[in-house]
């Protein structure tokens, strides 16, 4: 009995670990085939996408809210620091399905901005992170070094838990930035729930899941780019 319990536990392992591997490798096509389909489909709306910003840049943030424009492909962004949302000629141009989820999640994170402390708190943290990742390359090389003294063993360990320690402060930043987008989805889901028809309303959820599973792969090439399995990913960004 014991050896098919070591089967199973294998064979859950291997189906994991391939689970992980194709959203690491294949999350960011999957994203774009949706991106191009949800802007092809036409939102069954009263208003345009400008309206709404309009609309909700007055309700929600008294005019304060600024609209800049880009043309990075999918490079539609909330900049904190100016109180901007980075849109894209596509996005902008569009009355589609698409462009309202795009809009409504960035406004999501501005909601973020204005009325809590999670885009305040990330920034901090970000920043935090970006020191912290110019220290990991140059513990662990001199980690590696040490170790061939014999009589600075205790310093190898300590830099080993320092490069230990900014890998799992990595790890932590991708989990919370994980949680960040889903709140922002949820907020964007609710600023378009009174008035676009429900069944846009599945495919923009669907639509803003396929965006988050992007941050996840992102966690995953974090945890497994070491492997040669996955394209690697930067530490903090």
């Amino acid at each position: 009995m014991e050896i098919w319990w070591i089967i199973l536990i294998a064979l859950s392992v291997v189906i994991l670990l391939s689970a992980l591997l194709a959203i690491g490798n294949f999350a960011s096509e999957k994203f774009m085939d949706a991106y191009e389909r949800m802007f092809s489909i036409p939102a069954n709306v009263e208003k345009t996408v400008l309206e709404f910003i309009t609309e909700q840049n007055y309700n929600e943030f008294g005019g304060k809210l600024k609209v800049t424009r880009t043309k990075r492909l999918a490079g539609d962004a909330y900049s904190a620091r100016n109180k901007t949302l980075i849109l894209t000629d596509a996005t902008l141009s569009s009355n589609s399905v698409g462009a309202f989820g795009v809009v409504a999640h960035e406004m999501g994170h501005a909601q973020q901005d204005f009325t809590s402390k999670k885009f305040k708190t990330m920034k901090v943290l970000n920043s935090l992170g970006w020191i912290a990742g110019k220290l990991f390359l140059p513990a662990v090389i001199a980690f590696l070094v040490l170790l061939f003294f014999e009589n600075l063993f205790v310093y190898s360990m300590i830099l080993a838990g320092v490069a230990g320690g900014i890998f799992l402060f990595a790890v932590f930043m991708k989990l919370m930035t994980i949680r960040l987008e889903k709140d922002a989805s949820s907020r964007a889901i609710a600023m378009l729930d009174h008035f676009v028809p429900n069944n846009e309303m599945k495919e923009i959820k669907k639509f803003l899941k396929t965006a988050r599973l992007t941050y996840w792969s992102d966690l995953v090439r974090l945890l497994f780019g070491w492997s040669g399995l996955v394209k690697r990913t930067r530490m903090f960004k």
